[in-house]
């Protein structure tokens, strides 16, 4: 996604997990199937930020801001670490200056609606770099109890932190203010 002014540009990524059938299974066996998905989705976005950012796409395109959404945040410090790990090992023959995580906290940005995992990971994870969304209107979201949810995940930070997640950093990303 392009933003309006010129020079700036966003990528927002939502999983690609992939989708089977599963009409052809018992009811029951079905359900189990569907539910792992739907609970197992997210993970797949680890290898989408692996691939972008060993690959040096962020390398070379400084630019460009990398937004992971709806897959949560609690995995990326994990991946993070493991990134970096790998970067110490290999970092000879990758093309990349940067540990992977400061590729993350230079570029990357993960949307995320319910994940009391993630909140406690914020210093990990860097409070400008999460975002709150509340998936409107799909069914599976948390509205109308976004406010709860809010509340529960969010009410012991600070309000100027709690502000940014709900709203700050997507209005500073997607360039809706200066």
């Amino acid at each position: 996604m392009r933003s309006r002014r010129a020079g700036s540009r966003c990528i927002s990524i939502r999983s690609a997990a992939a989708r089977h059938d599963f009409t052809q299974l018992a009811p029951k066996v079905a359900l189990a199937a569907r539910t792992a998905g739907i609970t197992s989705f997210q993970m797949y976005m680890s290898e989408v930020l692996l691939s972008v950012i060993f690959s040096g796409v962020l390398e070379h395109h400084p630019g460009i801001k990398l937004v992971i959404g709806e897959a949560g945040t609690g995995w990326i410090p994990y991946i993070l670490q493991r990134m970096d790990a790998e970067w110490e090992d290999q970092f000879k023959e990758l093309d990349l200056k940067m540990r992977p995580s400061k590729y993350w906290r230079r570029q990357c940005y993960a949307t995320y609606q319910s994940d009391p995992i993630g909140v406690k990971l914020i210093d990990e994870l860097g409070e400008d770099k999460i975002m709150w969304a509340s998936d409107f209107p799909h069914p599976d979201g948390v509205w109308p109890d976004s406010q709860e949810y809010i509340q529960r995940e969010l009410g012991h930070l600070p309000e100027a932190t709690r502000r940014k997640i709900v709203c700050d950093n997507a209005a500073k990303l997607y360039r809706f203010v200066d």
